[in-house]
């Protein structure tokens, strides 16, 4: 039997509303989302891609293996040296832009990719206007940075502003879908607290 605390009904509105109104601001250049990659391009981060990460390596070496057994020592040798520069700087880099493209398109997706993702540490916030105003995840509370500083959009409207996302990317179907039987239920996928540590909607 789960005995984990739920959220509180009038909590679960409140952080819809205030990520509605941080999307909101990060479309509208208000405010700049950064990614840590070294935290998110780890295998425990949900955004890790292994081959991504070991395939090219692999390659390299297993070239250069063939290279100093077949041809020349010295030549695969420094083939395995010129590969692991090339890893350096133009492979990781490549990997850090594909590592933070996907981490802004699911932290701005939905509330619990953006909530994952952060209790991760992979998300810094800062305000666009005032770049030395930021919190920094885990430790850092984006809720209070949201209420302290975008204050524009009011709350009451964040339903409006949902259902009309909604009708644009023509999730209402899914959303229909995810009210069926038994989909609050806890299952398989999910950890002790009742959150899936899994992102949600988004093409990887």
């Amino acid at each position: 039997m789960n005995t984990a605390p739920k959220q509180p009904t009038h909590e679960k509105k409140r952080d819809r509303a205030l990520y509605a109104r941080l999307v909101e601001s990060y479309h509208a250049d208000r405010v700049g989302i950064f990614v840590d990659f070294d935290r998110l391009n780890t295998p425990r981060s949900p955004l890790w891609s292994p081959w991504e990460n070991v395939a090219p390596l692999l390659m390299v070496f297993v070239g250069s293996l063939v290279l100093m057994f077949t041809v020349d020592l010295i030549l695969g040798t420094a083939v395995m040296v010129l590969g692991v520069f090339f890893y350096l700087f133009v492979v990781r880099p490549w990997i850090a832009q594909r590592v933070y493209r996907r981490a802004i398109a699911a932290a701005t997706e939905n509330l619990h990719n953006w909530n994952l993702l952060w209790k991760l540490g992979g998300l810094v916030l800062t305000l666009n206007f005032m770049n030395k105003t930021r919190c920094v995840s885990p430790d850092g509370d984006w809720r209070a940075f949201v209420t302290r500083y975008l204050p524009e959009m009011e709350l009451d409207g964040v339903e409006a502003y949902h259902a009309f996302n909604r009708i644009g990317r023509g999730d209402e179907t899914h959303d229909a879908a995810n009210k069926g039987p038994g989909k609050g239920n806890i299952g398989r996928g999910q950890n002790d607290r009742g959150e899936d540590p899994r992102l949600q909607d988004v093409q990887m």
